[in-house]
């Protein structure tokens, strides 16, 4: 249990701070050359280490789980496209909280495809921390100022992203047992980047806009991080419950507003501190 927490509380971290440095290039060159740019460099770093421990991975499986990749990679896309898209027409603060609900989905998928039995007081924990995401994620103020047509909206894109990032996530939980923690995220890490190009291509845009060094300042860790949140989720769900991993590493809201307090000055509202104090206690209940 203490590796599942730990692998959960990594990839919370990873993904916190990616997303704050993602969202700062995202205000620069937009949402998808900014996901297309940090995933193609954390790929090609872990291409270099797939090369030099080559023998070491299962190949031979990989054809097995080639159909389940090709999904994965297309939901995953398609929910952060979709994510994106909902916060730059819709409102953030009806998106954000539904989108990083995905933990929902991957709980749910566990406990019915894979018998997964958990204790009263991880029960209680994940209620909590999944109760903690949509509080760290909402602006109260903007969300009882929208209307009921904005609502349809942006509901119909967080859903998509909730959806997609958990089933994604889920179909990565039978590969990372059968081929280890590494090999899967490659894997999805490929699709993803191949199917971002695809959508860059489609629409017509430039792979090279606005990009100048100080992006690549921001997009390079991002990638890293992202891929070392994504290494820990598989590590964990290799050998731990996947409901008990992907709530703590839903829970990366707390990390990127954490940082937007220090770096941004954002501050903390009522409901924020509630739903920090949400994530933290269920967090420690989980670990018990």
């Amino acid at each position: 249990m203490a590796i599942g927490v730990l692998f959960g509380l990594l990839s919370m971290v990873g993904w916190g701070i990616s997303d704050f440095l993602a969202a700062k290039s995202s205000r620069k060159i937009g949402n998808a050359l900014t996901c297309f740019w940090a995933q193609f460099f954390s790929f090609l770093i872990v291409l270099i280490y797939f090369f030099l421990k080559f023998q070491t991975f299962y190949i031979n499986n990989i054809p097995k789980f080639f159909l389940l990749f090709l999904l994965a990679g297309f939901l995953y896309v398609v929910a952060t496209l979709s994510f994106f898209g909902g916060v730059v027409r819709g409102e953030v603060s009806l998106v954000a909280p539904i989108g990083s609900s995905y933990a929902l989905i991957i709980i749910l998928l566990s406990i019915i495809f894979f018998n997964e039995i958990l204790k009263a007081n991880q029960i209680l924990g994940i209620i909590l921390i999944i109760l903690g995401i949509p509080l760290l994620s909402i602006n109260l103020g903007d969300f009882l100022k929208i209307k009921k047509l904005n609502i349809a909206s942006g509901t119909k894109e967080g859903l998509i992203a909730m959806f997609g990032w958990g089933i994604s996530l889920f179909l990565l939980v039978p590969a990372s047992k059968a081929l280890g923690w590494f090999l899967p995220i490659v894997i999805l890490r490929l699709f993803s980047v191949l199917f971002l190009a695809s959508y860059i291509i489609f629409r017509k845009q430039s792979f090279r806009k606005n990009l100048q060094p100080s992006i690549f300042i921001l997009l390079f860790p991002a990638g890293l991080l992202d891929m070392v949140a994504f290494f820990a989720y598989s590590f964990g769900v290799e050998r731990e419950y996947a409901s008990i991993v992907a709530p703590i590493g839903a829970s990366f809201p707390l990390v990127t507003i954490v940082l937007a307090r220090i770096f941004l000055k954002e501050k903390l509202v009522l409901y924020q501190i509630i739903g920090i104090f949400s994530i933290i206690t269920g967090l420690i209940l989980i670990s018990i």
